[in-house]
């Protein structure tokens, strides 16, 4: 597991795949025997086809793939103090873990909370992360904790390559950056201080971030920053395992994420009225109508930030999300140990104060497995704005249609809600402070709808109904005009566009034949098959 161990050229390879332009085309891939498929980070996936090697277990490959990812991004969309979501199958179970943010116990008035980019330790949540899938490799790891951080520590201590999607980024959130992220394209990143964090958690469990330094740091910066985090916050923290919710599915069982999480349920809502979409959206129109119009009543928008997908020698299945859930870094530039801190309370105020100290935040992920008969048939997981969208025809074109992963992920897709513009991603925070709108469509509808009294539970169906769908300009524009005549508004983009609200979708299809896997364009991720 020992980057230092393999083929320089292959990890040179790995880490420069992908560093100047997006990938247009998707990815795919065959294995016989195992596979592991990753949304971002090439590299990472590399570290989780290792873990496969080694004779590790579905869930290692996903913990080794979700480290490095994080340490690539630098913790930008990804966070060791984020949170992780599991879908598991093997040894005739299936089970479900959350490992959500939770609550502080002293932060009692939720509604409250600075709203970005106002910059407030106060937005800071107890993380469940590296508790997640330390609970995960307890129950179904098989190598040993500490290998599975080896390429993680490598990529902070060595370095990756910035090319210019990431050289962008940094330069995009300057303001919140400390300086030692002021890096430029060519230049190598490394992250000491991170790595020194990592080595300690390899080395002494989770519990060094919940019970030991890296707690102490977390809370003393937190508090500085006017937050109310505690050490008994984040000693208590448990994740949540559970029966996955299931849904049943053109002869299949969806397994997919459980309470206290949304994006099961909204999953499995939209499934049951996708029952009987028997039409290929590409080309009916009514099909593709009613797939939008599916999304829009039993699914609501999040957005969320790398995805893991795994299936071992042995048969097990997992299938991952795991996320910041905010924009790039957040809005306050607070890191401890080398690990950003994410400002998620910053816009989930509601939600929040309907809950106790130390419960989980609901989150709208939905990592899926398919079984037929008892046996996994299809792996599922996504991220994006679009995620909900791009889960929905992912699941509907193998399930429902019979189609291939490899040919399901490189069909034109349609999005998220055309209600942007501006985001907190794509926009600098200077240019926020200054006003520029972001989702003003959406805000602008709203308001509207209060102007002319609808009722609050109304609200939504009134906005969307006024919301075009973005779908990407590779659909025939005669469907594209004949789902419009149907009463469905749509917004082609080109598939390059940076600001579409985007949906990634990846899938690993199981049968009597090979492992086939794949993930839809533009996140750059590797589908590595043994």
């Amino acid at each position: 597991m020992d980057p230092e161990a393999w083929d320089s050229e292959e990890v040179h390879r790995y880490l420069t795949l992908g560093l100047d332009k997006p990938d247009l085309d998707g990815a795919s891939g065959t294995g016989t025997k195992a596979m592991v498929v990753g949304s971002t980070g090439p590299f990472a996936q590399l570290a989780g086809r290792k873990a496969l090697e080694a004779g590790g277990s579905a869930t290692d490959a996903v913990i080794a793939t979700a480290l490095t990812q994080i340490a690539l991004a630098a913790g930008s969309w990804v966070s060791y103090a984020g949170v992780f979501h599991l879908v598991h199958a093997g040894e005739d179970r299936t089970d479900s873990l959350s490992a959500g943010y939770a609550t502080f116990a002293e932060e009692d008035d939720a509604a409250s909370i600075p709203k970005a980019p106002e910059p407030s330790g106060r937005t800071a949540l107890v993380p469940g992360f590296m508790a997640g899938i330390a609970s995960a490799h307890e129950r179904f790891g098989v190598l040993p904790w500490a290998d599975l951080f080896a390429a993680a520590i490598h990529v902070a201590e060595q370095g990756f390559p910035v090319g210019a999607l990431r050289a962008g980024q940094f330069a995009l959130r300057k303001d919140v950056l400390p300086e030692s992220f002021r890096a430029q394209r060519g230049d190598t990143f490394r992250q000491p201080e991170l790595a020194t964090t990592l080595r300690a958690v390899a080395t002494e469990g989770a519990d060094w971030m919940y019970r030991g330094p890296w707690a102490r740091e977390f809370v003393a910066v937190v508090r500085a920053a006017g937050g109310k985090a505690t050490m008994d916050d984040l000693a208590r923290y448990q994740p949540i395992w559970a029966d996955p919710l299931t849904v049943g599915f053109r002869g299949t069982e969806v397994h997919t994420i459980a309470r206290p999480d949304t994006g099961g349920a909204a999953l499995a809502a939209a499934l049951r009225l996708a029952e009987d979409v028997d039409g290929d959206p590409l080309e009916d129109p009514r099909a593709l109508h009613d797939l939008i119009k599916i999304t829009r009543q039993a699914m609501r928008p999040g957005s969320h930030s790398d995805f893991v997908l795994a299936v071992d020698e042995r048969g097990n299945v997992a299938a991952a999300c795991h996320t910041i859930n905010t924009s790039l870094w957040g809005s306050t530039g607070l890191f401890a140990g080398g690990v950003s801190i994410p400002d998620s309370a910053c816009f989930q105020q509601r939600a929040l104060a309907g809950l106790g100290p130390g419960e989980h935040l609901p989150c709208p992920v939905n990592p899926a497995i398919a079984l037929r008969d008892g046996r996994p048939v299809l792996a599922s997981s996504s991220i994006g704005t679009g995620l909900q969208c791009a889960t929905l025809q992912g699941v509907h074109a193998v399930l429902g249609l019979g189609l291939p992963v490899d040919e399901v992920v490189r069909r034109p897709m349609f999005h998220g809600p055309d209600y942007l513009a501006g985001d907190t991603v794509t926009t600098t925070l200077q240019e926020r402070l200054k006003g520029k709108a972001v989702g003003s469509a959406w805000q602008n509808a709203v308001a509207r709808a209060k102007d002319e009294g609808v009722p609050r539970e109304q609200v939504w169906d009134y906005v969307m109904a006024a919301v075009p769908q973005v779908i990407d300009d590779r659909f025939d524009p005669a469907v594209v005009r004949a789902t419009e005549e149907l009463g469905q508004a749509l917004a082609p983009r080109p598939l390059s566009e940076p600001t579409m609200p985007r949906g990634f979708w990846g899938g690993i299809q199981l049968g009597d034949g090979p492992l086939v896997g794949g993930r839809t364009p533009f996140s750059g991720g590797t589908v590595e098959g043994l």
